[in-house]
């Protein structure tokens, strides 16, 4: 057993691509970008009142108008009760209600408001100009190159087009010790 883990992880090893610059490690370099742009992203909706979070579950409900709760923990990965909280937020905001179904009188639709409506649109142009800010130094073949790599690496991780790896995230005990689950992949 032993001697066929060491031969695997030689194989493994043996298929990886050197890396061409010295210290500019890919893993590395994603990171350093997304957190640098979720960092700025979160400041320029600051004074919105609504997080990135928040923004994404804005997001989602207009695209699927009078889906259910469960529905969108689901597309997240986020557990039920941090998926309540958020909720609640935007509710007290007057962002979003939740209506009981007329089929179904357990689950409860999502639906914008008004309000919400109109604050989305407001976040959603300055989505669209931090997009642009952060390819600014691109050409347009370099950007849709590089969106085209970033989706196929995406999608290679299983990861959902328009959900987010940091709603997943969460603890799952297992006996005496926590581990922390960042996909559905994690669980198998």
């Amino acid at each position: 057993m032993c001697i066929k883990m060491n031969r695997k992880m030689a194989i493994e090893e043996s298929k990886a691509p050197e890396n061409p610059i010295p210290g500019r490690a890919l893993g590395l370099l994603l990171s350093q970008l997304g957190a640098h742009a979720a960092i700025l992203f979160g400041r320029k909706i600051a004074g919105f009142g609504i997080s990135p979070p928040h923004f994404g579950i804005l997001r989602w409900i207009h695209a699927n108008e009078g889906k259910n709760q469960r529905e969108l923990a689901l597309h997240l990965g986020v557990v039920p009760s941090r998926l309540v909280v958020l909720l609640d937020e935007l509710e007290t905001k007057g962002l979003v209600a939740r209506e009981r179904s007329v089929q179904d009188r357990r689950s409860q639709q999502l639906q914008l408001t008004r309000k919400g409506s109109r604050l989305l649109e407001k976040v959603e142009r300055v989505a669209r100009l931090h997009d642009a800010e952060l390819g600014s130094s691109l050409t347009v073949a370099e950007r849709e190159t590089l969106i085209e790599l970033c989706a196929k690496l995406a999608a290679h991780r299983g990861l959902i087009p328009q959900g987010h790896p940091g709603y997943g995230r969460r603890l799952i005990a297992s006996g005496a010790k926590r581990k922390l689950r960042t996909s559905p992949r994690d669980a198998e």
